[in-house]
């Protein structure tokens, strides 16, 4: 009996392992793309003053994005739940298909005090179902913020461009 005991837990843990895996390196690689996708520039988090320095220099292919600057995981599965980017000198137009969007277990997003060259909020970040709170100020935003944003269902806490809002649908 000890032997058939030991093999369930021996193959039970094989797969946890194996999926604690695949979710953390595809949330990772999700990550590598997101900063590609932007210059690194001082002048984006002016405001910050000290505080602000590119957390995204910690983001490294290989390493567990678990570790990285900013990044929060759930520890039970390496899914990424929070995202703290902000005073993190992020410049450039801020994709409507951005990587970020594969990570739809994300909680908390901070965006705030980068410089996204007045981009549109996209739609898609109605995609996260599971998101409650959102800061996009002093990110150089567009100042609409879309509709869809508002279908999470979700207590929500948004602070746009325009201010601070509280939504619950």
């Amino acid at each position: 009996m000890a032997p058939y005991l030991f093999l369930c837990l021996f193959l039970f843990f094989s797969h946890l392992y194996a999926s604690f895996s695949s979710s953390g390196s595809h949330s990772c690689s999700s990550l590598i793309q997101f900063k590609n996708s932007f210059s690194i520039t001082e002048q984006a988090s002016l405001f910050c003053g000290f505080k602000s320095y590119p957390k995204t220099n910690s983001w490294k292919e290989g390493t567990d994005c678990c570790s990285w600057d900013g990044v929060t995981c759930d520890h039970l599965n390496a899914h990424v739940i929070a995202l703290d980017l902000s005073c993190s000198w992020l410049s450039g137009n801020f994709p409507s298909n951005t990587t970020l969007f594969l990570l739809p277990h994300l909680q908390k997003l901070n965006l705030a005090y980068n410089d996204f060259n007045h981009s549109k909020i996209p739609s898609e970040f109605g995609r996260f179902t599971s998101l409650f709170y959102l800061n996009l100020s002093d990110a150089r935003f567009a100042e609409e913020v879309p509709s869809q944003v508002s279908h999470l269902s979700n207590w929500f806490h948004l602070i746009s461009p325009l201010g601070f809002m509280t939504m619950r649908n």
